[in-house]
């Protein structure tokens, strides 16, 4: 008890000591940490972790009031008085068996445990994930609030009387049948199973995956209510009027027509089937339409689609005149080499890696424009590309006339070397490889900006980003005192104004501090973890002395450091 109190004290967690009952008021992680076990009669007033640690065994009367995390641990027994009014995660370890009157306010993570068998009467609040484990049988009475996963395990049948109020995967697990009548308000997942049929009134709330099964027949009175997913099956035939509110994925199936009055309110998935014979004559609906991966040379007249057109790796050369598609069209590596003049796309235009070398004049892309490993040399003045612009290894030179703001602009491995003045790039500025030598005085970037392997000498004044900055192999030796972000990225012999300590402790951390908007702040690895007094607490809350100790040294020696070379300067 006297070692586990320190631990508090350093960590500044508060507790109470009554009648050798320790209760700790805050939730108490030891991750990772080198600690060998607790002591008995612990109360936590909110979550435990003491995921991969060396502790082989839970202390008697132990409560948790929140979350208990065992995961990656050598415990192989949990204790009878065992009360956890949240999650039970106790993956990864030796467990083999629960305790009759083990008590769980919420959900049960069994996976990639030794756990053999479950007590009678099951009851889980939450989700039970059982996946790769050893179980054969499922108790009788099993009930489960929220997901059951059963995945590569060995059961064989589902239980005469269960309840399971969340979706259900039994992918790849040795069951050969499901019981008549069954309803699932989730996902069902069965794929990679011995299943040969479907039972009657089988209702799906959710998705089905029916995916790599021998089953060449849907019953005629199947109800689901999100995605259907048949790829890689053996069924061959779809009962007339089908409806699927969600996607139906017909890849790699042997389906060689479709059937009336077909309706799919997402996408129809038809990568690598017959799609010539499959689109005759069709006279169903569906929002989407995904033909990848086909030998598909024109798109049928007839066919009208709603949102997105994915026309992948197809040997199609030409698109209608006058096309109009409402969401994204995909022709990535297709064989088409011209677009047509009034095209226009509502969402993300993808032309990469084909041999298209010219956009036409009057294009419309309201998404983002992909031209990724093309040929065109050119982006029409007129275009806007407010939504994003992919130039990744084209031949393109110069950017749009009034070209100053777009949501993701990506110019790697470019030969375009000038940026205009007023740049305005809400998301990411991608210049990885590219021959920008001088950032604008006026660039404003919202999210990531990276630089690395250009010859950019200099950053410009008031960056703030929500995420981080890449500078590795640049020639940038100075942070501007004004940045903001929140990672950084870089090559720490090469900036002068930071001081760092590297192989911290056992961990091999490395520490740097920098100098930003007033303060020194300390970074961990490349997460700016924030000032000293911050990272102090950072460190508190996640090591123990020593590495708790030579962290917290480690950034106060860079902070004295840095604070010398300020003022040499």
């Amino acid at each position: 008890m006297k070692k586990f109190i320190e631990i508090l004290n350093q960590k500044n967690i508060k507790y109470t000591v009554e009648n050798d009952i320790i209760r700790v008021l805050d939730n108490l992680c030891f991750y990772q940490n080198p600690l060998k076990s607790l002591p008995d009669n612990l109360i936590i007033k909110g979550n435990l972790d003491i995921s991969e640690t060396k502790i082989r065994n839970l202390p008697d009367n132990l409560i948790v009031y929140g979350d208990l995390n065992l995961s990656g641990t050598e415990i192989s027994i949990l204790p009878d008085n065992l009360v956890v009014h949240g999650q039970l995660n106790a993956s990864y370890t030796k467990i083999i068996t629960l305790p009759e009157k083990l008590i769980i306010g919420g959900g049960l993570d069994l996976s990639f445990s030794y756990i053999q068998s479950l007590p009678d009467n099951l009851m889980i609040d939450g989700n039970l994930y059982l996946q790769n484990t050893y179980i054969v049988k499922l108790p009788e009475n099993l009930t489960v609030a929220g997901d059951l996963d059963v995945s590569s395990t060995r059961i064989t049948r589902l239980p005469e009387r269960f309840s399971i109020k969340g979706s259900l995967n039994l992918g790849s697990c040795a069951i050969n049948t499901l019981p008549a009548n069954l309803h699932i308000t989730g996902d069902l997942n069965v794929n990679s199973t011995h299943i040969t049929k479907l039972p009657e009134n089988l209702r799906v709330d959710g998705s089905l995956n029916l995916s790599y099964l021998k089953i060449r027949k849907l019953p005629k009175d199947i109800q689901v209510k999100d995605n259907l997913k048949l790829w890689y099956s053996e069924i061959k035939k779809l009962p007339n009027n089908l409806k699927v509110n969600g996607d139906l994925d017909l890849a790699k199936t042997k389906i060689k027509k479709l059937p009336k009055n077909l309706k799919v309110k997402g996408c129809l998935i038809l990568k690598s089937t017959k799609i010539n014979k499959l689109l005759k004559n069709f006279k169903g609906t569906c929002s989407s339409l995904d033909l990848s991966n086909n030998k598909i040379k024109k798109i049928p007249e007839n066919l009208k689609i709603k949102s997105n057109l994915y026309l992948n790796n197809c040997e199609i050369k030409k698109l209608p005149d006058n096309m109009r598609i409402n969401g994204n069209l995909s022709l990535s590596e297709a064989t088409i080499k011209k677009l047509p003049e009034n095209l226009r796309v509502g969402g993300q235009l993808s032309v990469d890696y084909t041999l298209i070398k010219k956009l036409p004049k009057s294009l419309s892309v309201r998404g983002e424009l992909d031209v990724w490993g093309t040929k065109i040399k050119k982006i029409p003045n007129h275009f806007n590309v407010v939504n994003g612009l992919n130039l990744t290894r084209t031949k393109v030179k110069k950017l749009p006339e009034n070209f100053t703001q777009i949501k993701n602009l990506f110019m790697n491995v470019t030969k375009i070397s000038h940026l205009p003045d007023t740049l305005y790039v809400q998301d990411c500025l991608e210049l990885s490889y590219s021959r920008i030598k001088k950032l604008p005085k006026n660039l404003q970037v919202g999210k990531k900006l990276l630089l690395n392997d250009t010859k950019i000498k200099k950053l410009p004044e008031n960056l703030k980003l929500e995420e981080g900055i890449d500078l590795r192999k640049t020639q940038i030796r100075y942070l501007p005192e004004s940045l903001e972000l929140k990672w950084l990225s870089l090559d720490l012999k090469k900036i002068k104004n930071i001081a760092y300590r590297k192989n911290c402790t056992s961990k091999r951390k490395t520490i740097f501090a920098a100098y930003l908007n007033g303060e020194y702040k300390i970074f961990q690895n490349k997460s700016l973890i924030g000032n000293l007094k911050e990272y102090e607490r950072f460190v508190n809350q996640r090591f123990l002395d020593p590495q708790a100790g030579k962290l917290k040294q480690a950034a106060r020696d860079c902070v004295e450091e840095l604070q010398k070379k300020i003022r040499i300067n």
